[in-house]
Parts: C-alpha cells; structure tokens; sequence
C-alpha cells in the first residue's frame, strides 16, 4: 500500500476532516488564481499565497501544480456525467429533446464557466490533463453503448468510436463557445444547430448499428 494512503486509513474521523478541508481549500485557492492569472502564468506559490495553506500541506495532497487540476478536472465529473447518462439513455433522440438536451448542457457550461476555462487552458499545455480529458470521451462512448441498445456496436466498432468522440468533441467546442467566448450570435439559433449534430449522428449512427 502506498505510505499516504496507508498515513489517510490510519487517521482518525477528525484528521480526515481536516484533511478533506485542506484540499477544498487548496482547489478552491488554486480556481481563483487560475482565474486571475492564467494557468500557464500561476505557480504552487500564489495557490499558497490564496489558500493560506503551507507548501509542506500542499505536496502532502498534490505531487504539482498540474496534480491539482486534474484534481479539478475530477471534481467536476459528478457535475456532467448525470447529464451524458441522460443523453445516452435517449432511445429515440429526436429534434426537440435534444434541443432541450442541449439548453441544459450549455447552462452547464455557463454555472461552471471558470472551471472549464481552467480545463481548457491548462489542457493545451499539460499533456496529462489532455490525456485524462480525452479519456472521459471513451468514457462518454461507453456510455452510448452500455446504455442505447441501437449503439452497442460502438463498443467494439473503431470507426464508430472516432465518430462518436468526433461528434462529442463537437458539441464540448460548441459549448465553449457559447459560454466562454461569450458569442453574441443568437445563442438559441446556435443550441438548435447544436442538436441537429446531434440528431444527425444519433440517426446515421443508429442505422450503421442497425445493418451491422
């Protein structure tokens, strides 16, 4: 067993307390300074700095800087996975619930718009947390194929996967854009584009299945 994690099962119901409290702590400094500074302009010292945290306390919880934003890219797991296990479950998906489907998704993006710009900006120079990121998309795949039995074939289909994770990272992009680049374009215009992706895929996607 690892030495922390061994130190983590010996801790009594209080240290464990203040163990998880520290880390909140450290994750909330680490999103606010992220924010302000960038991430590629942010160090472990200004995290320490925000979360008044010492840096023996920081590397007792995150081994770097870029340990704690996939720490972050974890926590925010819970927050969309309810909503892909919905879409995923959608054994018709037509025109207006995926229209619906998508205002969700984009008001989403918008209640966590600093946490996906952090993800979005520390992705494109943290080869790790680009890695972890697109392996929630075989994750999402997965999940199309556990869930839709017209999809079960993008278990085991290559070509299929790559379409699927085309299509999903479409619609992460559109998102994006919506919320974090703040278009001023018809945002309603835009999420009506976005489920007819959607609808398209889902359909093309479903007859493959069909004659497989």
């Amino acid at each position: 067993m690892h030495p922390q994690m061994e130190r983590q099962n010996r801790a009594n119901p209080r240290q464990r307390a203040q163990r998880a409290a520290t880390r909140e702590k450290l994750v909330d400094g680490a999103v606010k300074v992220f924010a302000d500074k960038g991430y590629a302009n942010a160090t472990v010292d200004d995290v320490l700095r925000e979360s008044g945290v010492s840096r023996a306390s920081f590397y007792a919880h995150f081994p770097s800087k870029v340990a704690l934003v996939r720490a972050l890219a974890d926590s925010f797991v819970p927050m969309w996975q309810p909503l892909y296990e919905e879409l995923a479950a959608m054994a018709v998906p037509d025109q207006a619930r995926l229209e619906d489907w998508c205002r969700r998704n984009v008001a989403l993006y918008r209640q966590n718009e600093t946490t996906c710009m952090i993800l979005t900006q520390a992705s494109a120079v943290e080869a790790d947390l680009y890695w972890q990121i697109a392996g929630y998309q075989n994750v999402l795949v997965d999940m199309l194929a556990r869930r839709n039995p017209a999809l079960a074939h993008l278990d085991t289909d290559s070509a299929g996967r790559h379409r699927a994770a085309f299509a999903l990272s479409q619609l992460d992009q559109a998102c994006y854009f919506l919320t974090v680049r703040r278009s001023q374009q018809d945002p309603e215009a835009a999420i009506v584009a976005m489920a007819a992706q959607l609808h398209h895929f889902f359909k093309a996607e479903m007859a493959r299945g069909a004659g497989a």
